[in-house]
């Protein structure tokens, strides 16, 4: 099954851009938009022309579900009859629940009761957080209406509550296979630019052997590159 990562443009649950780890194995899933990967050791600050642009592939919401009950065995039993119906219903509506601030993981019926439960604010108040996905077949805004619809259409429990509590922010799934295609802009655009000084001249290119990069370009697209730098030196 192909993973899920998060590409967040302002995540509610992550106000800061969030990063892979060097532990990941290769071929990332589905990632945050804003989760660019700039503060890690291997990052680079300044973005490369050449890439590949795309629109993303899906957009989340994160999404809370509370219970404000006296009892805290009250309150977990009204959050997880809300996140059980939330699941019955998600295939229907044509969304999908994930849990993730960078690494995307499907939120399933035999695990959702692991989901941890947090204070809402208050000490008699708990709550669990996810993110609702939706594939971005068209607009931003449509997107968000049908996550939208599908909270309103949760059924509440006692003295539970759904809400929706961040910002829409889009993924795309597996990054890293896009490589080759940029590799390939990249070689074409080294050519060209060599090319123009004359054939007494090559190019050396360094940093295409990094990860695949990212950023938000559009409200619907991402920018992916590779921290290549080339230099046109004499033969």
């Amino acid at each position: 099954m192909r993973r899920a990562f998060l590409f967040a443009t302002a995540l509610g649950v992550a106000s800061v851009p969030v990063h892979a780890q060097d532990t990941k194995p290769p071929g990332l899933g589905e990632v945050l938009v804003t989760a660019n990967r700039q503060n890690a050791p291997y990052a680079w600050q300044d973005r490369p022309v050449v890439g590949l642009r795309r629109q993303a592939d899906s957009a989340v919401v994160q999404v809370s579900f509370s219970s404000d009950a006296r009892d805290a065995e009250v309150r977990k039993r009204e959050i997880h009859a809300m996140l059980a119906a939330a699941l019955d219903r998600a295939a229907g509506a044509g969304v999908e629940l994930v849990t993730g601030g960078f690494d995307l993981t499907p939120v399933t019926k035999t695990g959702y009761q692991s989901l941890p439960l947090f204070s809402a604010g208050r000490v008699d108040t708990s709550q669990a957080t996810l993110l609702v996905k939706v594939r971005l077949a068209g607009s931003t805004a449509a997107a968000g209406q049908r996550i939208d619809a599908f909270v309103k259409a949760i059924p509440r429990t006692g003295r539970g509550a759904v809400d929706r509590t961040g910002s829409l922010t889009l993924t795309i799934v597996d990054p890293d296979q896009y490589r080759d295609a940029i590799a390939k802009a990249v070689a074409d655009d080294a050519r060209r630019h060599a090319a123009l000084f004359g054939s007494d001249y090559a190019v050396q290119v360094t940093g295409i052997d990094g990860q695949v990069v990212w950023s938000q370009v559009s409200p619907t697209e991402v920018f992916l590159h590779l921290p290549y730098r080339y230099t046109i030196v004499p033969k």
